[in-house]
């Protein structure tokens, strides 16, 4: 049984627009893009729509997510962790993997593979939940409960699991420098408070990171 397909009905059709503060190269820029696991393409399509982006190609291995409007220049039906799109060494400017590497069996394997599409100086962008996130601490160290949803930290599609650290060390283990890291889910006198206790990551559902290939 494919697991994806009982995801919710929102699961594949949002455009990730809290990516935003992270897309340093702002509008007006000739910026190639490819997003790992496109889904139906939607953030593309703001990518592109906005001005952050001229040209703008996605990965998706489900057939049925393939893009369906005109924005997405190219769209490729395949799995990173075994192929790579056929785009040219050192030729894009930014990569998107929104959400994605927690799927994978070798996301660092497959990180190193995509770096070498990515030009010297280009942006990764990346997020993946916080499975450091309290609800998770709680449940597991009160409750003796793990449970797998369809959505969310403890997606049953996951494989990897990360946290803060976590997702730097397989950022930077592609070769790329750390820029910035945020998270996401968590109001500003929450990450005050508990940044005071060292405990800032606690109620971030996600961390979004952008890296810079060296």
């Amino acid at each position: 049984m494919n697991l994806y397909t009982n995801k919710p009905q929102d699961y594949f059709s949002k455009a990730r627009l809290e990516i935003e503060p992270l897309l340093r190269l702002g509008k007006g820029h000739a910026c190639r893009a490819l997003e790992i696991g496109c889904a139906e393409g939607h953030t593309l399509e703001w990518l592109k729509q906005a001005g952050y982006c001229s040209w703008v190609a996605g990965v998706e291995p489900y057939a049925e997510l393939h893009p369906h409007n005109t924005s997405v220049d190219r769209f490729d039906r395949l799995d990173i962790e075994s192929d790579l799109p056929n785009i040219p060494q050192e030729s894009l400017d930014m990569i998107l993997c929104l959400d994605v590497l927690e799927h994978l069996n070798n996301p660092w394997e497959a990180m190193r593979r995509l770096a070498g599409l990515l030009k010297p100086g280009g942006l990764w962008i990346i997020s993946v939940p916080n499975i450091r996130n309290y609800h998770i601490l709680v449940d597991l160290a009160f409750r003796g409960r793990f449970n797998y949803t369809d959505s969310g930290i403890l997606d049953r599609t996951h494989l990897r699991f990360f946290t803060r650290s976590s997702l730097i060390e397989l950022a930077e283990s592609s070769g790329a420098r750390v820029d910035t890291v945020i998270s996401t889910d968590t109001t500003r006198w929450q990450k005050k408070f508990l940044a005071m206790l060292g405990l800032g990551d606690l109620l971030a559902k996600q961390f979004l990171l952008a890296a810079t290939k060296q």
